[in-house]
């Protein structure tokens, strides 16, 4: 499988936060041969492991996330119409017309209803509608729907891909099952014997919701030290007031006060040495990512962050460059491999 058919692959599964564990079988079915071990928790983290097969190895994190922002059910009404409420950061803007799953008894196929330009007065089009006030069109019956798909039931964006010119990828969900795909193509190309440890990959859950699956798992792993993959925004023409990396200029290696300075200075190293496209992305506060918790985990975690550059982030097409996919599992390669930095931070 390619990475790009891995991405795909993997951004097509449910995983609406706090849906986390719905899907383990299609994970493990894709990316458990990679891995000796599988493990999850009650709190729906899925830990993969590949063990180096030397004894008290140092222990190296890879984290991605498993989770994906969505919605969820809040009223049935007449008509085949459902209401919802967001589920992490949805972008209302793009929701009239798009095409969503109601992931309930069985999935039910659903349009956000859009109220038609002919029959908008210039106040309407001007204004937002807020998400309870809109409804998605199903087509069922009340009855149908209140059996199918009670109130709580999760839905997500419907599932559609689309390769554009210059090995650009559009679709659902690439934050952060993108960052996931990379991660596993990453370690499968490292031979046992040049691993510079035991490598855990992490699909945790609810970082959309709050961070708080990484931060049980830190505990619950305890390694000796991490590195964070997520998505960062990529260079887009109304976005005049930042700098963001360009399409085609690989990893974002995150300058943060919560990275580890040594561990970050190192990871940049790596991608010089080994020819990898990087730009450094200033974080002076927060990372928005699992960077935050996992640093303060345990005894505290050292911890680096890198980022794969994306269009249109929380909406249902999402752009991401092949280029720098390419870039960033190259990065994981060089990282679990890093006799250096396990000497530095191993045990």
């Amino acid at each position: 499988m390619t990475l790009k058919e891995l991405i795909v692959s993997l951004s097509g599964i449910m995983s609406v936060s706090g849906n986390e564990r719905k899907n383990r079988e299609a994970l493990q079915e894709l990316i458990g041969g990679v891995f000796d071990e599988y493990r999850t928790d009650a709190l729906g983290n899925h830990l993969f492991i590949k063990k180096c097969g030397r004894p008290n190895a140092p222990r190296i994190l890879v984290d991605t996330h498993f989770d994906e922002i969505g919605m969820m059910v809040t009223d049935i009404k007449e008509g085949g119409f459902v209401t919802v409420t967001n589920i992490g950061g949805v972008d209302t803007r793009i929701l009239p017309a798009s095409e969503v799953i109601i992931y309930g008894g069985e999935p039910v196929y659903g349009v956000f209803a859009a109220k038609a330009p002919h029959l908008s007065t210039a106040a309407d089009m001007e204004k937002l509608t807020p998400l309870p006030e809109m409804v998605i069109d199903t087509g069922y019956s009340k009855e149908e729907l209140e059996d199918l798909c009670p109130i709580g039931t999760p839905v997500g964006f419907k599932p559609i891909y689309a390769e554009l010119l210059n090995e650009r990828l559009a679709g659902k969900a690439f934050d952060d099952k993108a960052c996931g795909a990379c991660a596993v193509y990453g370690i499968d190309a490292v031979q046992r014997r040049d691993l510079a440890g035991d490598v855990y990959f992490l699909f945790s859950a609810y970082e959309e919701t709050g961070m708080t699956g990484a931060r049980v798992a830190g505990f619950g792993i305890r390694p000796d030290y991490a590195l964070v993959l997520d998505v960062t925004h990529a260079s887009v023409p109304e976005a005049k007031d930042r700098y963001l990396p360009e399409f085609g200029s690989g990893v974002a290696i995150a300058a943060s006060p919560i990275t580890n300075r040594k561990l970050t200075r190192m990871v940049t190293d790596l991608c010089k040495s080994g020819n990898v496209p990087f730009t450094v992305d200033a974080c002076p506060g927060s990372t928005g990512t699992n960077a935050n918790v996992l640093g303060i985990s345990a005894e505290g975690i050292p911890t680096a962050l890198c980022s794969l550059p994306l269009k249109s982030m929380h909406t249902s097409a999402e752009v991401l460059s092949m280029e720098d996919a390419r870039a960033l599992s190259r990065v994981v390669s060089l990282f679990i491999k890093s006799k250096e930095i396990s000497e530095v931070f191993g045990k």
